[in-house]
C-alpha cells in the first residue's frame, strides 16, 4: 500500500518553508526522522527534515533541478538500508550528509557502494567530477566506519554520457559486506558525500548510493573444534560411567 504525506522543512537559505513529499510502502509502523543538509562550496546552504512513520518509505525534497540546481530523494528500510540519489546542475565542491533512524541491533557488517551519471552537452567545455567520496557513519554522525568508506573515480572532458560506480571494497558496486568491530547498536546511520564539478550550460550530474549494515552469523566452529568437542562428550561420559 501506498501512502503520501506532505511535511514542511526548514530551508537555511531563507526564512521560507518548503515541504517533502513523504511516501510509504509498508504498512508496519514506525515512530522515527530523518535528514538532508547540503552545502556547496564552504557554506551551508539547506536542510531538511522528514518523520519515518513506516518500516519502508521513501522521501523526495522540496527543492527542484529547475528552481535551485539540485534535487533529491531518499528511500528506507529501518532493518536498515539507506538509499539516497541526487541530481545537480550546479558547478564547484558540494557536500550532501543523509540520515535516518533505524532499529537498533549489534550490527558489525556494512556494505556502502555509490556511482554517477554525467552528461555533458556538445556545445558545453565538457563536463567533468572529482574527489567523489562517501564516508559511512554507525551511529550518526558520530561513528566513522573506515570499512563504508566508497570513492568513486572521476572524469573530465565528458561529452555525452559517463557513468562509473564502486562500492566499500573496491569492486565496482556489487562487493561484499565487509566486518567492522566491535559491534554497534546505533539509532541512527547516515552518509556524508562530496565531489567537486565542472558543469557548464546544459550539463547534468546524477549520483546515487545505498548503505545497508546488518549483523554477521556467529562464527561456525571447524573441524578441529568439533573434534575437541567430540572428545570432551567422550571423556565425560567415562567418569559418568565410572561413577554409576
Amino acid at each position: 500500500m501506498k501512502i503520501t504525506n506532505i511535511l514542511a522543512g526548514a530551508v537555511l537559505m531563507s526564512s521560507s518553508m518548503f515541504a517533502v513529499t513523504i511516501t510509504t510502502f509498508d504498512s508496519t509502523p514506525f515512530s522515527g526522522s530523518g535528514s538532508a543538509s547540503f552545502a556547496f562550496g564552504n557554506n551551508a546552504a539547506a536542510s531538511e527534515t522528514f518523520n519515518i512513520p513506516t518500516k519502508l518509505g521513501s522521501v523526495k525534497g522540496s527543492s527542484t533541478l529547475k528552481g535551485n540546481g539540485y534535487e533529491w530523494s531518499i528511500s528506507w528500510n529501518v532493518d536498515p538500508t539507506l538509499s539516497w540519489s541526487y541530481t545537480t546542475t550546479i558547478n564547484g565542491l558540494q557536500t550532501m550528509d543523509f540520515e535516518i533512524d533505524i532499529v537498533p541491533d549489534a550490527y558489525d557488517r556494512i556494505f556502502n557502494s555509490a556511482g554517477y551519471t554525467l552528461t555533458g552537452t556538445k556545445a558545453s567545455a565538457g563536463a567533468g567530477i572529482k574527489n567523489f567520496t562517501v564516508q559511512a557513519y554507525v551511529p550518526y554522525p558520530g561513528t566513522l566506519i573506515p570499512q563504508g568508506a566508497v570513492s568513486v573515480p572521476g572524469h573530465s572532458n565528458v561529452k555525452g554520457t559517463k557513468t562509473e560506480s564502486n562500492d566499500n571494497s573496491n569492486l565496482g558496486g556489487v562487493g561484499p559486506f565487509l566486518a567492522f568491530g566491535p559491534a554497534v547498536t546505533p539509532m541512527k546511520m547516515g552518509v556524508k558525500v562530496s565531489f567537486e564539478s565542472t558543469l557548464s550550460l546544459g550539463d547534468q550530474l546524477s549520483l546515487n548510493g545505498t548503505l545497508t549494515i546488518e549483523k554477521g552469523a556467529p562464527p561456525v566452529p571447524e573441524p578441529a573444534t568439533f573434534g575437541l568437542i567430540g572428545a570432551a562428550l567422550v571423556a565425560l561420559g567415562a567418569v559418568a560411567r565410572r561413577r554409576a
